[in-house]
């Protein structure tokens, strides 16, 4: 099994603070961690980790930090020789504030220019193919030259590139920001029929394609068996949940390389992700794999069962995981029955 993951690497500093910083103040940070980010790298670390032979295509700077990314990626196993250095340029970073307070996620982006990949063409023949439409190029080529093969877009940008580009993916993995764009709908949790509505759009705007909607701590809205369905996600305490979407999206394509049908893929997917934002950072929150297998373990009994979970796994697990049946036609009505976002759904899609 091999992977390509195409796309932007950075240098992360998170700082924790009990409060957000007021302005013009001087402040101490209980907890500052440094550590190397950005999709790609984020994507191909936890590939790597769980043994996936893993190459990563991206630009980085002349700098010591990407040196530093390099180490912890090929530490994994992960190969770099398709990372392209641009010289007396500078790798991405990006400085993070914790505040504990309100539980938020500050981002400061240091990036000067884009560091696109110059040499495009792959002398590997990989079986997945995560990008995360940063760099556009290097992402059509590799999506072009693997088009039998499981492709995964990262559709977490709205912008004119990631639209053209989810022409040529199998799957796009879309943040709910991105779906709301896409389908001029915002999400609303009071009434769920709005994630029908968007989820409907989606598919009339990508038709054949294989749509994931991450709705954060809310789990992931897909489709399986002709049916809208949303998985929720783990009921854990946020401390940082940098990196999560990353590590979802390259969990969700390591679980379909390993067979998984799209339940199982997403539930894995979710099981990692909602383990990522229990630590501070990026890919030192990467999670275990035998930690993501204890939770699944614990909802469908081993790895390859075929047959429906068995009720309630644990108070791990959000205890809300029932399905529910809900009738969805075309042009949904007002009064179709709503769906629950802390529950799983089946809402046929006709």
């Amino acid at each position: 099994m091999v992977a390509l993951c195409v796309g932007q690497v950075a240098y992360n500093i998170v700082a924790v603070s009990s409060e957000f910083p007021v302005e013009n103040t001087k402040n101490k940070f209980e907890v500052v961690e440094d550590c190397p980010g950005g999709a790609a790298a984020n994507m191909a670390y936890l590939l790597g980790k769980y043994g996936v032979e893993t190459y990563i295509a991206s630009g980085i700077g002349d700098d010591s930090y990407a040196n530093i990314v390099k180490k912890e990626l090929e530490r994994v196993g992960v190969h770099t020789e398709y990372m392209e250095t641009a010289y007396e340029k500078r790798t991405a970073s990006s400085f993070i504030l914790i505040g504990q307070k309100n539980n938020s996620r500050t981002i400061y982006d240091v990036t000067r220019e884009p560091l696109l990949l110059k040499k495009t063409e792959f002398q590997i023949t990989p079986d997945l193919i995560l990008s995360d439409g940063y760099d556009y190029g290097a992402t059509l080529a590799a999506f072009n030259s693997f088009t039998d093969k499981i492709t995964i877009l990262d559709a977490g940008m709205y912008n004119r590139e990631v639209l053209e580009l989810c022409k040529y993916t199998k799957y796009i993995v879309a943040s709910k920001e991105f779906a709301e764009a896409v389908s001029g709908t915002r999400v609303n949790y009071d009434n769920p029929q709005s994630l029908v509505t968007i989820y409907s759009q989606l598919v009339n705007k990508f038709p054949g394609k294989i749509i994931v909607v991450t709705l954060e701590d809310k789990g992931a809205m897909y489709m399986d068996n002709n049916q809208i369905k949303v998985m929720p996600g783990l009921n854990l305490k946020t401390v940082d949940s940098s990196g999560a979407g990353d590590i979802f999206l390259a969990a969700f394509g390591y679980a379909l390389t390993q067979g998984y049908d799209m339940e199982r893929a997403i539930t894995f997917a979710n099981i990692a992700g909602g383990l990522t934002v229990t630590k501070i950072g990026t890919i030192g929150a990467c999670p275990e794999y035998s930690d993501v297998m204890k939770y699944f373990v614990q909802k469908y009994g081993t790895p390859d069962t075929q047959t429906a979970p068995a009720g309630n796994a644990s108070n791990q697990v959000n205890p809300n995981q029932q399905n529910t049946n809900v009738s969805a036609p075309t042009n949904p009505t007002p009064d179709a029955q709503a769906a629950n976002p802390n529950s799983q759904i089946n809402t046929p899609l006709s």
